[in-house]
């Protein structure tokens, strides 16, 4: 993966004498104190896409790396860098990226025949944007089930400001918040995922059926006695009519959860006393996951790219497919 920094890119503003009303000039004021639209730098990464072989459970099976790892390598921009990702498709089938959550020109959103061409097998396609915010996102293939086979990573979008002392303060609206330099000694980012043996095609096609399949695997079946003891035996054949099973935090089933490609990870660069910002991406198809700290609380400071007023909890939950949450988990001696 290359990473280089090349000319300022200018981009068009907003007409001086543009009139607008009194709610339409506070949302814009909103919309600037979150958008950043000052230039930076031309940061260019390159990505291939390659066919790979993973043991995760004892099998090897196949899944699709970018630059030979799952996940793909943690891509990092500054507010108001101009990004030039060229994706490079080695495989034998088309690909894409699409940028979760990113504020962008439609025709860079990656969404194949929606908003930007399929990549086909050999070809390179360059996906350019100016960066206009901060946060924890990240991106994926928008290719058939691509990013359930590894297709997917970390987007980071670091403020402008985040060189400045530790003294500097968020501000939203009347609300004024720590600044983020001020909470936190290091950094790691997280990325969770899960991994199924199943080709992504065969467990679409289960799922399609409507059978019990992956309940029974689980051990989350509900029976019709159990349906009946609870009074419910008429919804459960209706639901049995319609096709529609009882519910799980997911339906399917999974061999694997993934922490950073690994089901146990260890980060010893850190220690006893360190205060730790984790960047906490789901890139998981269908799971929740619960984040706690054996040690106590954690402070939430972000939640979809979006700086919010700390708050401490127990634990958190992480949805499927959102944007990134920032945590800042405070170590202390023991």
């Amino acid at each position: 993966m290359k990473k280089d920094t090349g000319k300022q890119m200018k981009m068009p503003m907003n007409e001086p004498n543009m009139k607008m009303d009194t709610t339409a000039a506070e949302a814009a004021s909103q919309i600037q104190s979150k958008v950043n639209v000052l230039p930076g730098k031309t940061i260019r990464y390159n990505l291939f896409v390659n066919d790979t072989l993973v043991n995760f459970t004892g099998r090897k099976k196949r899944a699709i790396a970018i630059n030979g790892k799952i996940p793909a390598p943690a891509l990092t921009f500054t507010e108001g860098d101009t990004a030039e990702i060229y994706l490079h498709n080695m495989l034998h089938e088309e690909t894409s990226l699409h940028w979760h959550g990113v504020i962008l020109p439609n025709q860079a959103d990656g969404v194949p025949f929606l908003t930007t061409a399929p990549i086909a097998p050999g070809e390179t396609h360059l996906y350019k944007f100016k960066v206009v915010q901060n946060g924890t996102y990240w991106y994926h293939s928008h290719s058939a089930l691509q990013e359930q086979a590894g297709m997917y990573g970390a987007l980071l979008f670091k403020t402008r400001d985040s060189s400045q002392p530790k003294k500097s303060t968020m501000h939203h609206s009347s609300m004024e918040m720590p600044g983020s330099n001020e909470l936190f000694d290091k950094e790691y980012t997280v990325v969770l995922s899960e991994w199924a043996d199943e080709k992504p095609t065969q467990i679409q096609r289960r799922l399609r059926t409507g059978n019990d399949w992956y309940a029974i695997k689980k051990g989350s079946t509900q029976s019709y006695a159990e349906a009946i003891k609870e009074r419910h035996f008429k919804t459960k054949l209706t639901n049995e009519w319609k096709r529609m099973k009882a519910m799980n935090v997911s339906d399917v089933y999974y061999n694997r959860f993934l922490l950073n490609d690994k089901s146990e990870n260890t980060a010893p660069e850190f220690k006893a006393g360190d205060k730790i910002k984790l960047k906490v991406v789901n890139a998981g198809a269908s799971s929740y996951f619960w984040l706690g700290y054996a040690g106590g609380k954690i402070t939430v400071v972000g939640n979809d790219g979006n700086d919010m007023i700390p708050v401490e909890v127990s634990y958190t939950l992480s949805y499927d497919g959102r944007n990134g949450k920032s945590i800042y988990l405070y170590q202390f001696p023991g």
